[in-house]
């Protein structure tokens, strides 16, 4: 069994947990009532970054166990994992980063989707060619 997909189960449950803190947060800051808070443009990004960290911390769950489970190589199992890893942190991460006032982040999100993009790429590859036969 190829355990490298291990890793990104952990970061994407880690991750996960980041991202159900800051829903909570945005939840409280919402029930508090304040306006000020309710007309700040960042609290839109903070909902999109609350939004995309949970679907990539997910993401990273499943493909780190299709990464455990597939008869693929190392080296390609490597790389997905690595992307995956890699496009969550600077896709919703740096989001996460610019929605907390460092502005830099943003220019850093396209690499991240990026990533993702490619990492989704392999994993076509990876389901197509890597199905164990019984």
């Amino acid at each position: 069994m190829n355990t490298i997909g291990r890793k990104n189960m952990v970061f994407g449950f880690a991750y996960l947990v980041a991202t159900l803190g800051l829903g909570m947060f945005l939840a409280n800051k919402l029930s508090s009532g304040d306006k000020a808070w309710l007309a700040n443009p960042g609290r839109e990004l903070l909902r999109s970054v609350h939004a995309h960290g949970n679907l990539e911390s997910l993401l990273n769950i499943v493909v780190g166990y299709l990464i455990c489970r597939l008869a693929i190589s190392q080296g390609l199992a490597q790389s997905i994992s690595i992307l995956f890893i890699v496009g969550a942190a600077l896709h919703s991460g740096m989001l996460y980063l610019g929605g907390l006032g460092m502005g830099w982040a943003f220019s850093v999100t396209p690499v991240g989707a990026v990533a993702l993009v490619l990492g989704v790429i392999l994993m076509i590859y990876a389901s197509a060619t890597g199905m164990k036969k019984d």
